[in-house]
Formats: C-alpha cells, sequence, structure tokens
C-alpha cells in the first residue's frame, strides 16, 4: 500500500478506517469462510433423516445429494473468479454469494421433494464458490506476497471452526427445534454476514502492482530463478502443469483423499441410525470428534517442511487406510467408534496440508507465474473428489452395506498411495540420513 494511501487513511475517521482495515477485511473474510463451512456442516446430520425418513428415499439418494454440493463449487469457481477480476470487485460477489447462501438454505426449510433438495444443494455449492474464490482473492489484494500464508493460515482455522461446531448445531437443532429449525439459524446466520460485507469498504488493489514493480528492481542472484517468466518462450498451461509428476501426484492425492472424506459424510449417519438409532444430536457430536485433529494441521504443515511433504502425504494415506475398517466394526457402543474415527480425521489434514505448498514450490521451481492455475487445479481436485466421493458411497451403501464401503475406501488408499509419491526420492533421503 502507498504512503499516499496511507497518509489520505489517516485523516478517515475510525469508522472509515475500520471498514478499509487489514483486520477489518481478514474479519470478514474468515466469517464468510466459517458461515459456509457452518451450513455445510449443519446438514451432515439432517440430510439422512429428510431423505431417508420424510421422503422415503435411498443412501443412493442421500449421496448424491452431499455430492450436489460440490458440483455447484467446481462451475461457479472460474465464473465467480472471472468476473471479479474483469470488473475489479470483491465485494459485490461476495454479497451476491452470501445472499445465495441464505436462500439456498431457506429453500431447504420449505423444500418437500427431492429434485427441490437437488437445487439447493448446488446453489448451496455455487455460493460456496464464491465465498472461497472472492474472500482468497480479496486477502490476496491487501497483504504482502510475504505475509499471504501466514494469513491465510490464520483466517482458515475458521473454515476448520465452522465444519466442527456444524454438525453438532444442526443434529441439536434438528431434534429439539424441528426439522426447518437448522435451516432458519444458518439463515439468519448468512444475513449477519451479508451484513458484515455491505459494511465492508472495497480494498485498494494497488498492492498487487506496488508487488510487481518491487519485483522489477530486484537483481538477479543466487536466489533469483534462473528462468524466469518474461524468459520463457511461452507461459505454462494447466496441462504443462500436469505434465509433471510432482503436481499431477498431488492433483490425484487430493481427488482419493477428498472422495473417502467426503464420501463418509452421507454414509455414517446413516451406518449409526440404522445400528444404533442414533438421534441426529449424537451423530453431530461424533462429527466433531472427526474434525478436532483438523486444529493440528499448522503443526503438520511444519513437520511437512522437515521431513518431506511427499512422504507425509503418503504416510497420511496410509492413516486412513488402516482406519477405515475400524470405523465399521461391530461395537458394543457407537461411542467406541470415536478413537478410530479420530485417527481417520486426522489422516485427512496429514494428506492435504502439505499438498499446496508442494504445489507451489514446484510451479516456483519451473520458473513460471502459474500459482492461480495451480491452485485451480488443486480446487478442482478437491472439488471433483467431493462430487463422486458421496455418490460412489451412496451406490456401496446400497449395495452391499457401510461395511464393504469401508474396505473398498481402504483398499483404494493403500493402492494409491505409492503412485503419490516419487519413492526413489525418499529412498535416497533415507539413505542421507543414515
Amino acid at each position: 500500500m502507498s504512503e499516499n494511501f496511507r497518509e489520505e487513511v489517516c485523516h478517515l475517521s475510525a469508522w472509515t478506517r475500520a471498514r478499509r482495515s487489514h483486520v477489518g477485511i481478514a474479519s470478514v473474510v474468515a466469517l464468510t469462510l466459517f458461515t459456509d463451512m457452518l451450513v455445510y456442516g449443519v446438514v451432515i446430520p439432517c440430510l439422512p433423516k429428510i431423505v431417508i425418513e420424510r421422503l422415503k428415499g435411498n443412501s443412493t439418494m442421500v449421496g448424491f445429494l452431499f455430492g450436489c454440493y460440490a458440483f455447484g463449487l467446481l462451475v461457479a469457481t472460474p465464473v465467480f473468479a472471472i468476473l471479479s477480476d474483469r470488473y475489479q470487485n470483491r465485494r459485490y460477489p461476495m454479497m451476491g454469494g452470501m445472499l445465495g447462501l441464505g436462500v439456498s438454505t431457506l429453500a431447504f426449510a420449505v423444500a418437500d421433494t427431492y429434485p427441490l433438495l437437488v437445487l439447493a444443494r448446488v446453489a448451496q455449492g455455487v455460493a460456496g464458490g464464491a465465498s472461497w474464490t472472492i474472500g482468497l482473492g480479496l486477502l490476496a489484494d491487501i497483504f504482502p506476497t510475504n505475509k499471504l500464508g501466514t494469513v491465510m493460515g490464520t483466517v482458515l482455522t475458521a473454515h476448520t471452526v465452522g465444519f466442527a461446531l456444524g454438525p453438532a448445531i444442526g443434529g441439536a437443532l434438528y431434534e429439539y427445534g424441528g426439522f426447518s429449525a437448522p435451516f432458519y439459524f444458518c439463515a439468519a446466520f448468512a444475513v449477519i454476514n451479508f451484513i458484515g460485507i455491505v459494511w465492508l469498504a472495497e480494498p485498494p488493489t494497488k498492492q498487487g502492482e506496488d508487488n510487481r514493480n518491487d519485483s522489477r528492481s530486484v537483481p538477479n542472484d543466487e536466489t533469483t530463478p534462473l528462468l524466469s517468466t518474461k524468459e520463457r518462450s511461452r507461459p505454462l498451461t494447466m496441462l504443462d502443469l500436469l505434465m509433471n509428476w510432482r503436481i499431477l501426484s498431488c492433483v490425484l492425492c487430493t481427488v482419493v483423499a477428498a472422495s473417502v472424506f467426503s464420501g463418509i459424510e452421507p454414509s455414517l449417519p446413516i451406518y449409526l441410525q440404522l445400528k444404533f438409532q442414533a438421534s441426529t444430536s449424537t451423530i453431530g457430536l461424533i462429527f466433531v470428534a472427526m474434525v478436532v485433529p483438523a486444529f493440528l494441521a499448522p503443526l503438520i504443515g511444519h513437520i511437512s517442511d522437515k521431513i518431506g511433504r511427499q512422504v507425509v502425504s503418503a504416510t497420511g494415506m496410509i492413516m486412513m487406510a488402516v482406519s477405515a475398517p475400524f470405523i465399521a466394526l461391530h461395537y458394543a457402543s457407537m461411542y467406541w467408534i470415536i478413537p478410530s474415527l479420530m485417527v481417520f480425521g486426522l489422516s485427512s489434514p496429514v494428506i492435504m496440508t502439505p499438498i499446496l505448498p508442494e504445489m507451489g514450490e514446484t510451479v516456483n521451481e519451473m520458473g513460471g507465474a502459474a500459482y492461480a492455475q495451480v491452485y485451480a487445479l488443486y480446487n478442482m481436485a478437491y472439488s471433483i473428489g467431493m462430487f463422486i466421493g458421496p455418490v460412489i458411497a451412496g451406490y456401496i451403501m446400497s449395495a452391499a452395506g457401510f461395511e464393504t464401503l469401508m474396505v473398498v475406501f481402504s483398499a483404494t488408499l493403500f493402492i494409491c498411495s505409492p503412485i503419490m509419491v516419487n519413492w526413489t526420492a525418499v529412498f535416497r533421503r533415507i539413505k542421507t540420513i543414515f
């Protein structure tokens, strides 16, 4: 941010300075991500009951309904990004996305047919595309590059908190407040978030230009990439990125892990209802046990930087593969599921946390400024996993049951874990240690 702008801000009122402050912007983005994942989590214990008990559907229909969110997210993400960049405005798309989230959540409260539920779920995914794409883009607009990782890591904690609280709140409201209570609650929260976005002032986007000007003045030395973007004969494309094995392995790892983790969201509530007659509030609390280990993500990221990101992700896949069958064992009490479910939940950040820095580092070594494209590949891969996981889980649940589903997930993870790592490099690293 330029000195002239700083001097201009100093002469503004405290209210206006708060609307334009970095802390205010980051807080609103954090609230937006929290609301998005709160709404996503609230429906986890509710949708199976709605589809199976109210609409007399089956687990296949439940799985497809969960996957519709990812479909909306996948379709909307590039659209919101293009519109926001073209018109140089972040607030209006965020306002539209939050308004859409509130309306789609209210649609759940009045939906009395399965097609209406599908439309509402897709609309939630579209609104989520605005939250993620525009919100993180807003942070990139105002924060310098050397602080962006820390800022995003802090803001993304709100995402974890929202997903941790969502199932518990949704289950309790559904059980004690009735069918519509969870959706009215989320819609009210979306209105509060909408007011926060309206309060926010559109920030200046000069930071990116300042960074580019600064980068032109940096002299070439040992830390400067040998092949700069200007010196490349052509810019990197997504196809170029996918032809790099490290990036392709990260993309495949993301699809597989997201499929398995998302696949358990519709299947576990059905299993707990059928086997243990669990209430929606109990199911919500059990899901919290799976999400709590995600708070260890910063520590996992630090460890992966020290010992190698690929080997940490592969270890996470093996952890998830080992823990999955234990979730489906025939316990005397459903609470015995919690330890294996926590290991399953811990394996998700072990897999996913190292992937984004690994992809960014690989692009840097390729000498091309294609960070937006490589992170778009990550988002697309995760959306694909979120779509196919619940759909496949629904079919397997209907055909063979929850136990078979967990075995299939486990086998898939075991088979894919060696593919995700350059094991020659791992063995070479181990030899240097000993």
